[in-house]
């Protein structure tokens, strides 16, 4: 048995490195979940003008200003550009994002082989490139679209570095608690507020 199969054999049949590995891939997958969802929807929200029984009125500008900025109007890739055309990200940030899904689409559409084929890892260490993208995004919506319509906050007051999106808290905690950092406490308080939720009042 060659080196490279014996090694691939025991990064599969070792239970404790299967499950780093089953772990790894399901935070990166749902972290860039996270930052496609940062990317597409706010951009669709700002172009929603109402509800009715079919769910959100769409402007028609967002076909014109946002759809058609991909030439085969794709969501994703229009509303990257959309983003870049707005200053929002540049052309490096758009680049990571490229790299990022690339990386995303290869995990998912192999994950057998990143489970265990050896020198075949989940880059983990993409998520501060994703985490950044997102927090430069979100921090962007909230400073100059949520904030601008909001009489009772002035942007001038808020700074910047210490606005948290909730895309931003979730990946927060996703990473906390994958790494085990402080998850025990989170969840012990959580339980904590819960009783006292569900206590009956005398």
């Amino acid at each position: 048995m060659s080196t490279q199969a014996e090694e691939s054999w025991e990064k599969f049949l070792n239970p404790e490195t299967l499950r780093a590995n089953l772990i790894a891939a399901s935070i990166f997958i749902t972290s860039y979940e996270i930052l496609k969802s940062s990317i597409i929807d706010q951009i669709k929200s700002f172009y929603t003008h109402g509800f009715d029984e079919n769910g959100p009125i769409v402007s028609e500008t967002y076909e014109s200003e946002v759809l058609a900025l991909d030439k085969k109007r794709k969501v994703f890739p229009a509303s990257i550009a959309w983003l870049r055309k707005n200053d929002i990200i540049d052309a490096a940030d758009e680049q990571s994002i490229v790299a990022l899904t690339d990386h995303r689409n290869h995990l998912a559409h192999q994950l057998p082989a990143f489970l265990a084929e050896s020198g075949k890892d989940v880059e983990l260490t993409r998520l501060e490139v994703l985490v950044g993208l997102v927090v430069k995004i979100d921090r962007w919506w909230i400073v100059n679209v949520e904030l601008e319509i909001q009489d009772e906050i002035d942007p001038n007051q808020v700074r910047p570095e210490e606005i948290m999106s909730g895309n931003m808290i979730f990946l927060h905690l996703l990473l906390n608690t994958a790494s085990g950092a402080d998850s025990a406490k989170l969840y012990e308080e959580w339980q904590k507020q819960r009783k006292a939720r569900n206590s009956p009042t005398l």
